[in-house]
């Protein structure tokens, strides 16, 4: 079963429009995955979602930095292929549709840095997750991660330009 992390991080707190984007996107996330599989990393300065959103369960992103809250939404996601979704980007049905009908891939989008959305399968979390404890204190693009871990472990990943 796959689980949806939307990861919300500190740079995103001046955001005006952050509810009213994450409102849409809940609702159609709810219709693709269900409402059971939907996940978010918040900063502490977000506690107001909480009433807003109860049917997403909440992670802490204790630094506030978009690489830690990838990291720690996949230390508790680990045992399910999860789609990673970035706070600050639009999901639309033709992303959520392309990445959910992709079977046995591990799939990024990026041009020169990551896009925003990443499909990571069960099998790889465990080296991914490895992979980010390394640089858990630097401010790094996910994409640069996802090139390590095809460096060190060989797992192949597919990049698809913006859909």
């Amino acid at each position: 079963m796959i689980k949806v992390l939307i990861v919300l991080y500190a740079k995103l707190v001046e955001d005006n429009g952050l509810v009213s984007k994450l409102e849409k996107e809940l609702n159609l996330l709810k219709r693709f995955v269900g409402p059971d599989s939907l996940y978010a990393v918040i900063t502490s300065e977000m506690k107001h979602l909480f009433d807003k959103f109860p049917e997403l369960v909440f992670l802490r992103n204790d630094k506030g930095t978009l690489l830690y809250g990838i990291y720690k939404g996949l230390r508790k996601l680990r045992g399910h292929d999860v789609l990673v979704l970035d706070g600050k980007e639009f999901i639309t049905k033709e992303k959520i549709l392309n990445f959910i009908s992709q079977r046995r891939k591990n799939l990024l989008t990026a041009e020169k840095c990551w896009k925003g959305i990443a499909l990571l399968r069960l099998i790889d979390l465990d080296y991914i997750i490895r992979t980010m404890e390394k640089f858990i204190n630097e401010e790094m693009d996910f994409l640069d991660v996802m090139r390590l871990v095809k460096e060190e472990y060989g797992i192949d990943y597919e990049v698809l330009q913006e859909v």
